[in-house]
């Protein structure tokens, strides 16, 4: 029997995302992160089907980032076991509910719980928000000269994939105005346009930081987001998850 057999029927509710967990499920296998004080507070919003790849997400990035914290926004679907997991692999996060980071005016839904929790948190603390299914490759210059500068960035495209909300700024009140019940904006829409009006805003190299479309090999690249549109199109997925996992496996 295959590895596959063993997992959790949650961590594999389709055929792509099955195959994908049983290449990946070594990450269980390897040492877990180490949170530490002085670094940003990384945050992702995940499920139970994330579980296994934002584990290699998390420990690709900490590979290279060396310090920080973590927290998760639940979208209300990991179990008692995820949680569990979650807690040995990553020094015990704070996992926070979805529920928790909603608030009136603005729409339901995860995304914006993670934005909310962000904005309300970041006064004395630089948030990181990362996509659970990014893999690091490489050592991140460019971010530890935004985190040392206390500097957002962002891929000019809000949150795609990774994106820096530095300490200190109060961009609160800029989102309420963006909360319109009758017309209601996407959470990333408004991480958009939050970057866009920060001061001094660092955008991140493409070549670098690169989203997957199926086909691009993007060598060089350090960091890679795989977008759900074509994920597990063109096997870069798989190809640049088990180069994470050698990288962590020694």
């Amino acid at each position: 029997m295959t590895v596959l057999g063993f997992l959790p029927q949650r961590w594999r509710p389709s055929e792509r995302i099955a195959r994908h967990s049983e290449g990946i499920a070594g990450v269980l296998y390897t040492a877990p992160v180490k949170q530490a004080a002085g670094g940003p507070t990384v945050v992702s919003l995940i499920g139970t089907v994330d579980v296994l790849p934002y584990l290699v997400t998390i420990k690709s990035l900490f590979l290279r980032l060396g310090r920080g914290r973590i927290a998760i926004v639940d979208d209300g679907t990991l179990t008692g076991e995820d949680r569990a997991i979650l807690a040995h692999h990553c020094g015990d996060p704070e996992i926070i509910p979805h529920q928790a980071g909603r608030r009136p005016r603005f729409p339901a839904g995860g995304a914006w719980a993670l934005l909310l929790t962000v904005l309300e948190r970041r006064t004395g603390q630089y948030w990181v928000v990362l996509d659970p299914h990014t893999v690091t490759l490489a050592p991140l210059p460019e971010v530890d000269a935004a985190l040392a500068s206390n500097r957002s960035f962002s891929l000019g495209e809000g949150w795609t994939g990774i994106a820096g909300f530095a300490a200190g700024a109060a961009s609160r009140t800029l989102t309420a105005s963006l909360a319109d019940p009758g017309e209601p904006v996407a959470a990333d829409a408004a991480a958009r346009f939050i970057l866009a009006n920060e001061p001094e805003t660092v955008d991140l190299p493409r070549k670098r930081f690169a989203i997957w479309n199926g086909r691009a090999r993007h060598e060089g690249a350090a960091l890679i987001h795989f977008p759900i549109r074509h994920r597990f199109s063109g096997g870069g997925y798989a190809t640049a998850s088990a180069t994470a996992l050698a990288a962590l496996s020694r």
